[in-house]
């Protein structure tokens, strides 16, 4: 029989045990953060190419790309029903980060359909991009996308105006800006601002659709997301109304 302080040592490590793991993510998350190469993100790749050998992969799917953000959005394959969705989130990856992954985050599912959603760390910890910078990086992704022959559309949500980073939005309205300008002039390219809809009376984001860190949409903020993404999709065809219909809040 273990004595009784043995009993009690090990009792409180196995309690510790989550909380060690817990501390360990969340240094690996840091780490990769202030870690300006896309190398940061390997072992995320690592997990989706692992993915790739288990799982039947749909055909024609819609891959929908970018940081955290989309790792956290819910109900967008409901929203989306009956099209084959893929989220393909990486971290707090940038547009270059994801352009230097392209094959393994979406290239090796031949997309019917790509959805770019950027996140606040254009701009922020990881790296500080000019409004100019993001546009080319966005530009150069969809070149990329596009010298793969497959992709019918290729969406880009402008970038979120948050709560916690108001410095960000002039660059997020020159941006935007250009890249409507841009997608004027590209056959299979749409823009999709989600600004007007997760704004307050005043114009600026309304936190009642963010969480408490000012960053990351709650629910409600995210369905207003999943509303546009839908909308879009019917306008591009206009003859399909089997996609999932939903109310915001």
């Amino acid at each position: 029989m273990c004595p009784w302080k043995t009993t009690r040592t090990l009792c409180a490590v196995l309690l510790l045990v989550p909380l060690l793991h817990l501390a360990v993510l969340k240094s690996t998350e840091t780490m990769a953060l202030l870690d300006g190469s896309p190398a940061a993100w390997q072992s995320e790749i690592d997990a989706y190419n692992a993915a790739i050998v288990i799982e039947r992969l749909p055909v024609d799917p819609v891959v929908v790309v970018g940081g955290r953000l989309v790792q956290l959005w819910p109900g967008l394959e409901a929203a989306l029903d009956p099209l084959p969705v893929l989220r393909r989130g990486l971290g707090d990856a940038t547009v270059d980060d994801i352009r230097y992954h392209y094959e393994s985050l979406v290239g090796v599912y031949r997309p019917a359909t790509v959805v770019l959603l950027p996140g606040s760390s254009e701009f922020q910890i990881r790296d500080n991009k000019s409004a100019d910078e993001l546009f080319d990086s966005i530009r150069e992704l969809a070149e990329v996308d596009a010298a793969h022959g497959r992709t019918s559309v290729f969406y880009v949500f402008a970038p979120l105006h948050t709560p916690r980073y108001p410095g960000d939005q002039h660059k997020i309205r020159q941006v935007t800006a250009r890249l409507v300008h841009w997608a004027g002039t590209r056959d299979g390219v749409e823009v999709i601002d989600p600004n007007p809809l997760l704004a307050d009376r005043s114009g600026g984001p309304d936190p009642r659709w963010f969480r408490g860190n000012g960053v990351h949409l709650n629910d409600g903020g995210f369905l207003r997301l999943s509303l546009l993404l839908q909308h879009a999709l019917l306008h591009r065809q206009p003859g399909d109304t089997t996609l999932a219909a939903s109310q915001p809040h």
